[in-house]
């Protein structure tokens, strides 16, 4: 089969039927869950995220705020990383296959065009995001990722790439979290202000509370100087992440292909020591640093939480495998299938909410009011993604994407 044929192949819809539906479930999960921490972002100004008191010292903010960064900040977005991991296995199954006799084949020209496309345009797709819309993106950076190492490494043996992931992610997260230190030394030594380890308050309020130019002018430096700093310390613990991924789709844990028993035995042991480790942690980051302890645990949060994210993995494809949570899995899986297009949903929703060209709610509404706007657009994710999903096969920014990469129009509509 030649190279033509073969993207031609490629550019056909996955099958429902060679989907596997604990992936596209846990996916809906992980891009849900990433909403809790990212509504913080979206609402307040960049110190109220590591202070919730200069918002409100209300107990109720700050148990919502504890939950919040307890239970899902760094937890979600590291399954997301993940998964994008497994999405390079599942990309590459389009390219590297057995024929009959059993003799291996891999069309690495075709694969590998393909594949530094689609991670190209997903780079753009991130910049445009980040800049014209909101400085969290973090398709950028999954973009680098994939177009540096991730292609190369898929068919390393599975437990080096998912042991060599964890050692490189942990060693990545050293970096950050020495990084971290030292900004809250010189903060604390009186060496430089609050303003100047993340953003001005001031500057931010006024900037996301105007127009939309003044928000953009208010965005843009600080998405350079992410994407500058945080962005280069952050790429090391991405490929460690991504190569778990790897790892553990080929030895068929993410794909739902080991028993049930195992995912409820796994759920348990990592929950049972992800629980724990994660309260400790935030604990002690609360009692030791007396001066913005949130700053601290930014970078503490998801290198202490793996094995709750990892627990929160199992769980959720251990329901994956039985038919009676499919009222809880279904839906999930439907966001799961449109992950892009829900994830520029939550930015264009929220930004329309809170900042001053849409209904101008920025640093103005607190914890737990800010859960009321998670579950709306939580509902939105769900109902829209049930609803295009019945006429569709991938969602408008997934199909965009598809036929951006192979410069063609792909088929998008639903033939029953």
């Amino acid at each position: 089969m030649d190279d033509e044929n073969i993207a031609q192949q490629a550019i056909a819809p996955t099958l429902n039927a060679q989907r596997f539906g604990s992936i596209d479930t846990l996916r809906g999960f992980a891009l849900l869950g990433i909403l809790v921490p990212n509504i913080m972002y979206f609402a307040w100004p960049m110190a109220a995220v590591t202070d919730p008191g200069a918002m409100s010292a209300s107990s109720a903010n700050e148990l919502a705020h504890t939950i919040a960064a307890t239970g899902f900040l760094g937890k979600f977005m590291f399954l997301f990383a993940m998964l994008f991991g497994s999405g390079v296995v599942m990309y590459a199954r389009k390219f590297d296959h057995a024929d009959e006799s059993g003799k291996y084949h891999t069309k690495l020209r075709t694969g590998a065009a393909l594949w530094y496309s689609r991670c190209a345009w997903l780079l753009l797709f991130g910049m445009l995001h980040a800049y014209l819309l909101w400085y969290g993106d973090i398709l950028t950076y999954y973009a680098i990722a994939g177009l540096t190492l991730m292609w190369w490494i898929r068919r390393v043996n599975p437990k080096v790439l998912f042991f060599g992931g964890l050692t490189a992610y942990y060693l990545g997260s050293v970096f950050m979290i020495l990084f971290t230190a030292i900004g809250y030394w010189a903060f604390s030594a009186g060496h430089i202000e609050m303003h100047e380890l993340s953003a001005d308050p001031a500057v931010e309020i006024a900037g996301y509370t105007g127009t939309y130019l003044d928000a953009f002018k208010t965005r843009f430096f600080t998405t350079m100087i992410m994407q500058v700093t945080i962005g280069v310390l952050f790429l090391p613990m991405l490929w460690g992440i991504m190569s778990m991924g790897i790892g553990l789709t080929r030895m068929g844990i993410l794909t739902g292909e080991r028993s049930l028993r195992f995912y409820v035995i796994a759920a348990c042991a990592c929950l049972g020591i992800g629980i724990p480790l994660t309260g400790l942690g935030y604990a002690w980051s609360q009692s030791t640093f007396n001066l913005v302890p949130g700053f601290i645990w930014q970078a503490l949060a998801q290198p202490v939480g793996v094995p709750l994210s990892l627990g929160y993995a199992a769980l959720i494809i251990a329901l994956s495998k039985c038919s009676s949570a499919r009222f809880i899995c279904v839906p999930l899986a439907a966001v799961g299938r449109m992950a892009l297009t829900n994830y520029f949903l939550h930015t264009i929703l929220c930004t329309t909410f809170f900042y001053g060209y849409g209904l101008g709610y920025f640093a103005s509404i607190e914890f737990p009011m800010l859960w009321l706007v998670v579950f709306a657009v939580w509902t939105i994710n769900i109902v829209f993604s049930m609803l295009w999903l019945r006429f569709f096969v991938m969602g408008p920014f997934e199909w965009l994407w598809r036929a951006l990469t192979y410069r063609k129009l792909v088929p998008i509509r639903r033939i029953s």
